[in-house]
């Protein structure tokens, strides 16, 4: 039986990527995070397609995290963590140089929340709930959360989650005033406004939507300086490309 729990799509010059486990409240398996692999390295490739919108179906949620069910059963952890890093889903959300937006709702937990701190646009429906429960379990975030959350919500705010409301969930409105998401929009309205924004993302060309990209990531982790020189070499290449 095909494998459906991760649907690719995309119309025009939107990419969509939907997490299809609504009965788990679409809990990342080994197979779906290969399958999401997949699909953003498709849309990376996908000269069409210059914004991809990452949403959850079902009522429940976007994502209640890794499928710790599986993860028991998992034959050996040392195969698990190798397959992992021959498909390095969250690497790959990090460092691509294309636009992604999450579209959450409902339970956006561990794993689920993770993918959100990845994306450079994030939405969220009114019902929306975020957490960080890792820790509680004796387990970390191992999905990209240490690094991305912090640089999210600042260093103060992701420590106390992760540390000592790591039981507790945040609401859409506290994820906005710390800057986690960028807008709430009622439930029935959110891949509507998530079309939007990605559409309003599309006006822009690929060139300069890739370039903004990659002076913001790859700046990130050098010194201002250097930075600065990246920039200004990004932008000679845009000026080139608009005057042919």
């Amino acid at each position: 039986m095909t494998d459906n729990t991760v649907i690719y799509d995309r119309e025009g010059s939107i990419a969509t990527l939907e997490l299809n486990r609504p009965q788990s409240i679409n809990a990342v398996s080994q197979s779906m995070r290969d399958l999401m692999f997949d699909a953003v390295t498709a849309y990376s490739y996908d000269s069409d397609a210059l914004a991809c919108i990452i949403f959850g179906r079902g009522e429940k949620g976007f994502c209640a995290g890794a499928d710790l069910i599986e993860f028991g059963k998992s034959r050996s952890q040392s195969e698990s963590r190798s397959a992992r890093k021959r498909r390095d889903l969250w690497g790959l959300l990090a460092n691509i140089k294309k636009p992604l937006i999450a579209a959450v709702h409902g339970y956006v937990i561990g794993a689920g929340l993770e993918i959100t701190s990845l994306c450079d646009i994030r939405i969220a429906s009114e019902d929306a709930q975020f957490g960080m429960p890792e820790v509680a379990i004796g387990m970390i975030p191992g999905a990209g959360g240490t690094q991305s959350f912090p640089r999210a919500i600042g260093i103060n705010h992701a420590m106390r989650q992760f540390l000592t409301h790591r039981n507790d969930r945040m609401s859409a409105q506290k994820a906005l005033k710390l800057g986690l998401i960028h807008m709430i929009v009622p439930k029935e309205h959110l891949f509507e406004t998530a079309k939007r924004v990605a559409a309003e993302i599309t006006l822009a060309g690929k060139d300069a939507l890739t370039a903004v990209k990659t002076a913001v990531l790859e700046g990130l982790s050098q010194p201002l300086a250097l930075g600065i020189e990246m920039e200004q070499r990004l932008t000679s290449r845009l000026y080139v490309n608009i005057d042919r």
